[in-house]
């Protein structure tokens, strides 16, 4: 009997399929589209609190559950995981963050958190500066890792050393963005509830 060959990193999703696997977190910048036009404070907000949960909740499974299991796993396996990971995530992930970034900052607006209604108060800056730091870390960092991996594994030869090494970066900065998370929702109830 013949042994089962290892699974081929090479066989990853390409770009089209990624995508379409994804497709359906459109709805979220679309219902943003939405509310903005029809002037819909309930829909503006479910498209903000919905985007930032799945994008909390992403963050939290990618940082402290999936990460340490891929770190435990056979590495051929690892890169099979990955490859099927990573060109779905260089869709899903910006969507989320600009939508849910782009949704707060409207409802911060349609709720009289900012100018010339009043001048914001520390919980809004602190916000604010999270989300930046979210989004450049999201944009600068998380994403042009993704693009990496997925570029390197469609290689003949995919280089492990050179995924390990990004995949181990990629697992520290979702867990940045997943304790900061933790911080942002920390001040969005403080905000919400005095």
């Amino acid at each position: 009997m013949k042994p089962a060959a290892a699974p081929s990193f090479r066989a990853s999703l390409g770009l089209g399929r990624a995508f379409a696997s994804v497709a359906w977190v459109l709805i979220f910048p679309v219902g943003f589209a939405v509310a903005v036009m029809i002037h819909s404070l309930f829909w503006l907000d479910w498209v903000h609190v919905m985007g930032a949960l799945l994008w909390t909740a992403i963050d939290i499974f990618m940082g402290l559950v999936l990460g340490p299991v891929l770190q435990r796993v056979h590495p051929a396996a690892r890169q099979e995981v990955v490859s099927q990971l990573m060109p779905r995530m260089l869709f899903l992930m910006p969507i989320l963050a600009i939508t849910v970034g782009f949704s707060g900052w409207t409802l911060g607006h349609w709720l009289g958190h900012f100018p010339p209604h009043q001048a914001p108060a520390p919980a809004i800056w602190a916000i604010g500066a999270i989300t930046v730091i979210l989004t450049v870390e999201g944009l600068g960092g998380i994403l042009p890792i993704n693009y990496r991996v997925f570029q390197a594994g469609r290689q003949a030869v995919p280089p492990l050393d050179t995924i390990t090494r990004l995949v181990k970066l990629y697992r520290v900065l979702v867990t940045i963005q997943a304790v900061l998370q933790f911080a942002l929702i920390l001040l969005m109830v403080h905000l919400a509830v005095g």
